[in-house]
């Protein structure tokens, strides 16, 4: 009885010290920069932008917008390798002109 209640303590104090670790893991993948859930972000984000630029039906400014912030995100992803950083840049990114650049699409006139 003794051995078993030996037994039983030590594996509670094992699962009580492992779940203490998990929490504060927790606790540092919220409040710092996630590239998992950045990722996840980035990925969402990027398909909405490009399902903006390629509808036919939205405005020419508006997929010039698009267009923009996918080239900006993926300058941005290239430069640091950081998915949080992109996802930043897809979510917030304002361009300063929407003139013909190279390399922009051609969009017919409706």
């Amino acid at each position: 009885m003794t051995r078993t209640f030996l037994v039983f303590t030590l594996f509670m104090s094992i699962f009580a010290h492992a779940n203490t670790e998990d929490s504060s893991n927790a606790e540092q993948l919220v409040t710092g920069k996630n590239e998992t859930i950045c990722k996840s972000t980035f990925s969402q984000e990027m398909i909405s932008q490009q399902m903006t630029f390629s509808n036919q039906a939205n405005a020419q400014d508006v997929r010039r917008i698009a267009e923009r912030k996918i080239a900006a995100a993926r300058k941005t992803f290239a430069d640091t390798g950081s998915y949080c950083d992109a996802a930043q840049v897809l979510m917030n990114f304002e361009p300063k002109s929407l003139s013909g650049q190279d390399g922009d699409a051609q969009f017919k006139e409706q």
